[in-house]
């Protein structure tokens, strides 16, 4: 998993998908869910979002919204037990994540003309919730 989000902060304009390695590395992308290292996986991604401008951010944000209402926890992992021993449910806290960061991304559109876009549509979506299109 550490590889992939190491590539995906070296991306560049010219790279095809660049979220394919991450969607792999805490997902089924073929199936569209998710597994319970996407909850790190999103703490890595807001990093990047926060902290990687150009193609990294916008990749990263790319990634988030593929999985927003398109991707459902793996069958049986919806939630799982942490290392202090608290249950962690992997949509809710995917979206309190990205919550907690909203004012960051905020700042980011204001600044950051290319990854405008892709950060109101998430954050939209944040306002929406989790829900899943048929």
């Amino acid at each position: 998993m550490d590889e992939a989000f190491r590539a995906l902060m070296r991306t560049t304009w010219a790279d095809q998908d660049r979220g394919a390695g991450i969607r792999s590395a805490v997902g089924n992308d073929h199936a569209g869910t998710l597994y319970p290292a996407a909850v790190v996986g999103t703490d890595v991604l807001l990093h990047i979002i926060t902290t990687c401008p150009g193609a990294p951010r916008n990749a990263a944000l790319y990634i988030l919204l593929d999985w927003w209402g398109c991707f459902q926890p793996e069958p049986g992992f919806e939630a799982y037990t942490d290392q202090d021993g608290h249950r962690i449910e992997i949509i809710p806290t995917i979206m309190q994540r990205v919550e907690q960061a909203a004012e960051a991304m905020r700042v980011i559109a204001e600044h950051d003309t290319q990854a405008r876009g892709l950060v109101r549509e998430l954050l939209r979506s944040l306002d929406r919730g989790w829900i899943v299109e048929e």
